[in-house]
């Protein structure tokens, strides 16, 4: 009876023992059971009262799911008998939360394929972007080719960060299978849900890896690998979704087995999973030309480069195509000729004379300049037009509005402030960035919106480095409206895990920001895992708080749940006020021990500072006030000692200004200031 409760009851079911005990009588009722020649997988779910039950279930979800017809328009099927498959290629990404060691897993791929032959100890060769290489994480979804005896295999490497979800979104739509990673030790994580999730949807077949199996306990393993049965019983869109293979080991030691004890080997029992249970590719449409835009990129020489899934036909150099968009019907966008195909291979791209169904390749051609052609779009035939559907990727949550920079430092560093320069970076970063959207206020204003503050402290991170010099405002979420006209605001499950004997330090800090406690487990190491349920505004600048009361070691894990109606109730300001600078100067050992009476310091001795720059925090009081930084001690008496100093990084500083504060950012400083404001202004604040 209890199972028959959690099965019915499964969405709202908090009792994680009970998820998992039904998870597994479900899925044996789906696995095992004595052989047949023709399995059924429906009769043998139906094998006990509760597995009949979890059955109605899934069927339930099916039906307010996307049904079987849609899902083969969106892979590009017709429904047409017998289509053609491209036996000797597998595509397959590979998804996991972050730090579960997916890109770890892709380099031991490489290596053992033949791929790459030798990579230096705690590089990873698919992180090659800079601040990949600095964070340890995967931002970009990279496409890479090993060659099998008989075989090709495509692998895409995706990102595990919940801000970084419409690159895996994207990367899902090239391929038919995955490589679920989870690490044997910690267990699914919410970028574990979010990820498997997306990947259902979309009808890919599942293979689950746990990873990292050396480092922890067959105890630990066993209890990850039912925690995954639990995750797929309700997450999966169709019963042949939970018949997947295990596979168990180490990317970084370079192992899989079948067997959760093996401690040794070589990866070849990965390589034969996905070879035996990921379907190779079938044609969509035996009598045209299909191959879909999944990423763009603007090469060293400013020319656009397409990288496509050809789904239907085949394509050849100097092939004359047409730019079709399913959301614009059989619509031709514009024709051109192919100038050049290449195909991955390993870490390189190779030129290629043709490419056919099930392919991932990069197409060039001067005319994609000239086109407004993006991600999702459709090249056919240019006589016989039949665009693929592309899924949408979920709305963006996140806005900032940048300007050039107008703080009296402006041009001292950078080598690119013009409003000009910075609106040609963001269009091309529009192109390639299908998450980030962007809308034109005026010649010097620009509003970006994206999934978080870590999508956009990259872009703008990036822009940093490369000579920009540019203002952001405080990030804010975005607001819709309903039919009715009623406001909206986004709400985020946050997923905390923090030492045990600080966990009610951070449950204060999150029931002061106005969140709910969904749920909450001690999970025997020391750890307390909790999940939370707040609007999306209190989680700007929540970040190093949480952090203050629950060590730097904490893990902190956001992802959108749904839209409410805004709550005017709810407010969310800092707590204290700015200290701002009284005048132009540079930074005084007296100066600064006269703003240590008052609160934290930002600056330190010699910074460069100006009017209305923000120079430190006041520890207790709000409002703003102003300090003479730069005045030199005339007498004998020196100012009090050295106060505490903080180094804002891009994205704390992100997180400290409010609405009438902007972050400054050049090549080499990240600065906070007010607002430009005439002198009446400056007086009236000050005053209140």
């Amino acid at each position: 009876s209890k199972a028959t409760v959690s099965v019915l009851n499964w969405p709202t079911c908090r009792n994680h023992t009970m998820q998992r005990s039904v998870g597994r009588l479900c899925q044996r009722a789906v696995c095992a059971g004595a052989p047949r020649p023709a399995p059924q997988p429906a009769r043998r779910f139906a094998s006990s009262p509760a597995a009949a039950l979890g059955m109605r279930m899934l069927a339930a979800a099916a039906a307010a799911r996307p049904t079987a017809a849609m899902r083969l328009q969106r892979r590009g099927c017709s429904g047409a008998a017998a289509p053609r498959t491209n036996a000797h290629l597998r595509n397959v990404s590979v998804i996991a939360h972050v730090d579960h060691g997916k890109t770890t897993l892709v380099d031991a791929l490489l290596q053992q394929s033949g791929a790459v032959k030798h990579i230096k100890e705690g590089a990873r060769v698919m992180d090659s972007n800079a601040i990949e290489m600095e964070r340890g994480i995967t931002i970009l979804a990279k496409n890479t080719c090993v060659q099998l005896p008989e075989h090709t295999l495509n692998i895409v490497d995706t990102p595990g960060h919940a801000d970084f979800a419409g690159e895996v979104e994207r990367a899902l739509q090239m391929v038919e299978g995955f490589i679920l990673l989870v690490d044997g030790a910690e267990g699914p994580k919410p970028g574990t849900r979010y990820v498997l999730g997306k990947s259902l949807e979309l009808n890919l077949k599942p293979i689950v890896c746990i990873n990292k199996v050396d480092r922890t306990t067959l105890e630990n393993i066993e209890r990850t690998r039912d925690e995954i049965e639990s995750l797929f019983l309700e997450l999966a869109t169709n019963d042949d979704q939970l018949d997947y293979p295990v596979v168990y080991g180490s990317g970084k030691s370079g192992f899989m087995s079948l067997d959760p004890t093996v401690r040794e080997g070589t990866l070849q029992p990965l390589f034969d999973a996905i070879l035996e249970h990921v379907p190779p590719p079938k044609e969509a449409t035996p009598d045209t030309v299909q191959a879909m835009i999944t990423s763009m990129e603007v090469d060293s020489k400013g020319r656009k480069e397409a990288t496509i899934r050809v789904n239907s036909g085949a394509l050849h150099v100097k092939d004359e195509v047409a730019l079709t968009d399913y959301h614009q019907g059989d619509k031709v966008l514009g024709t051109f000729k192919i100038e050049s195909l290449l195909k991955f291979q390993g870490l390189n791209k190779i030129n290629v004379d043709r490419v056919e169904f099930g392919d991932i390749a990069v197409l060039t051609a001067p005319a994609l300049d000239k086109l407004e052609s993006k991600i999702g779009m459709t090249f056919c035939h240019k006589k016989n037009v039949k665009p693929l559907y592309y899924k949408p990727l979920d709305d963006p949550t996140f806005m900032v509005t940048i300007h050039p920079n107008r703080s009296p430092l402006a041009g001292d560093d950078g080598k690119l402030f013009t409003g000009p320069d910075i609106r040609n970076r963001l269009e091309k970063e529009a192109i390639r960035n299908l998450a980030m959207k962007l809308e034109v206020k005026g010649p010097d204003e620009f509003k970006v919106t994206g999934r978080g503050l870590l999508h956009l402290g990259v872009l703008f991170e990036e822009m940093r480095r490369q000579g920009f010099e540019i203002e952001l405002s405080k990030p804010t979420v975005i607001f819709k409206e309903d039919e009715d006209g009623k406001k909206l605001e986004p709400w985020d499950i946050m997923t905390t895990r923090t030492p045990s004997d600080l966990a009610d330090n951070v449950s204060g800090v999150m029931f002061s920001s106005n969140a709910d406690l969904l749920d909450t487990e001690e999970q025997g190491d020391g750890w307390t895992e909790a999940k939370w349920l707040l609007p999306g505004r209190a989680c700007i600048g929540l970040g190093s708080k949480l952090r203050l009361a629950g060590g730097s070691d904490m893990e902190i894990q956001q992802e959108f749940s749904e839209w409410r109606p805004f709550d005017s109730s709810i407010t969310v300001k800092r707590d204290t006020g700015s200290i701002i600078a009284s005048g132009d100067g540079q930074v005084s050992d007296y100066g600064l021990g006269n703003l240590g009476k008052h609160g934290v310091a930002f600056v330190q001795e010699g910074t460069r500072v100006y009017l209305d720059m923000i120079i430190g925090k006041r520890t207790s009081m709000m409002g703003d006030m102003e300090v003479n930084v730069t005045k030199v001690n005339s007498g004998w008496s020196k100012g009090s000692a050295a106060p505490q100093h903080i180094t804002h990084e891009l994205e704390s500083a992100l997180e400290y200004i409010q609405e009438d504060e902007f972050v400054e950012i050049t090549p080499s400083y990240v600065r906070m200031r007010k607002r430009p404001r005439t002198t009446k202004e400056r007086q009236a604040s000050l005053r209140n």
